[in-house]
């Protein structure tokens, strides 16, 4: 009787046949430890695990709810006071699968839910299908510090964490006491042995008072400073910051920016992923000054100042419809316990609105309706879409920097 015989993968063979060579550099010829002298440990894994393992993720930028994407959403028929009578399923259509294929997915959420009547600006409150829709199509965390969080006062922050809740999917940058900001502030994720802290916080609220007990991350230098050190004690491998700053409209980052992104570099940050001006604005990958040819995807710190608006009834300037979706990507030596930032990959997106591309708003990689005209129903939009892309092109916002 002939048996199945079952070989072990290529890239499984290779991790064993390492591991025996990694075991016989540390033991000698004659099998005896030789001395550490780089004082790392090595952690020999199973010879099944992966020697690396690479995690991705996915930030996008403002998800606003102006008046006309709230009418537009509504279900025809429908009762207006109803959160399930809107239909928020093209929002992310054409992002879901970057979402899903990416160990974590972030979105700025700039709006309060929950409060009737539903309102746009400048006072926004929309229904909790919007964030529902976001957790179906793969966010998987939620920054909720930013300028509008208190457009519908205390009712309306005690609502949207309620209902924040209720979905199951962390947030960060808004707490219902001190002690809550303390225990939840950073927020951590661990991922394929990866450990990141996020921490987001806001220049301001529009000048609306945040109530006692609760507490919402403000562009305060000592406290950032202090949960930057709650994120080193509690042994993160990679602190990303979250801030809702800088000037509206304005491509270039404002002086206040780029001294705060010193800052948070200095105290330990390594990544900066911003949001508020409507517009994607420069960014900036910082290569080590030993960096190697054969090494240049290694980086040091990232910082993106404003990925623009996701999706939003704006349209002037031409910028509020075109923004960035940036995806990060760091990876772990099984073995060394080594984390590597590596350059990240971004992908501009422009904003359709009602009837433009589908019955309702959404936002699509542009590259993948250039040259294809016939695929927009509004050609004007197509124009636009090409002509803002082709010059936020020309300008080449992210830079590369070498030390």
């Amino acid at each position: 009787m002939v048996r199945n015989i079952h070989f072990p993968s290529a890239n499984r063979i290779s991790g064993i046949f390492l591991t025996i060579l990694l075991c016989l550099s540390v033991t000698g010829a004659q099998g005896q430890p030789l001395p550490e002298q780089s004082g790392q440990k090595l952690v020999f894994p199973s010879p099944w695990l992966p020697l690396t393992d690479t995690v991705r993720i996915v930030f996008i930028g403002d998800v606003m709810q102006h008046g006309y994407q709230i009418r537009s959403a509504r279900i025809k028929g429908e009762n207006p006071d109803d959160p399930d009578s809107y239909d928020y399923s093209a929002t992310f259509k054409y992002v879901e699968d970057a979402f899903r294929n990416a160990d974590l997915a972030v979105a700025n959420m700039e709006f309060p839910m929950g409060i009737l009547p539903y309102t746009g600006y400048p006072h926004f409150s929309a229904p909790f299908s919007i964030a529902r829709q976001a957790k179906e199509s793969g966010l998987g965390l939620f920054q909720l510090a930013n300028n509008h969080l208190m457009d519908k006062g205390e009712k309306g922050l005690e609502t949207t964490l309620r209902l924040y809740d209720s979905l199951g999917v962390p947030y960060t940058g808004a707490y219902r006491s001190d002690r809550e900001e303390e225990e939840k502030n950073p927020v951590f994720f661990d991922l394929k042995g990866i450990r990141f802290a996020f921490i987001n916080f806001t220049y301001g609220t529009n000048g609306n008072p945040v109530p006692a007990p609760y507490r919402i991350n403000l562009m305060d230098s000592v406290h950032v400073i202090e949960v930057i050190a709650r994120a080193r004690r509690q042994e993160a491998d990679i602190i990303i910051a979250l801030p809702h700053w800088g000037n509206e409209y304005q491509l270039y980052p404002s002086a206040g920016q780029k001294e705060w992104a010193r800052m948070l570099f200095r105290h330990g940050v390594r990544i900066i992923v911003g949001t508020h001006p409507h517009v994607p604005q420069t960014g900036e990958i910082h290569y080590a000054s030993n960096q190697l040819p054969s090494r240049e995807e290694e980086v040091e710190k990232i910082v993106f100042y404003s990925l623009g608006n996701y999706i939003s009834n704006q349209s002037i300037p031409d910028y509020t419809q075109l923004e960035l979706m940036a995806e990060i990507r760091a990876v772990k030596n099984n073995i060394t316990r080594q984390v590597t930032l590596l350059a990240p990959h971004w992908t501009y997106l422009w904003c359709f609105k009602k009837g433009e591309l589908e019955d309702d708003y959404t936002a699509v990689p542009v590259e993948e309706i250039l040259g294809n005209p016939e695929k927009v129903k509004s050609g004007i939009q197509y124009e636009r879409m090409c002509d803002t892309y082709r010059e936020i092109l020309n300008k080449d916002l992210i830079k590369k920097i070498y030390y």
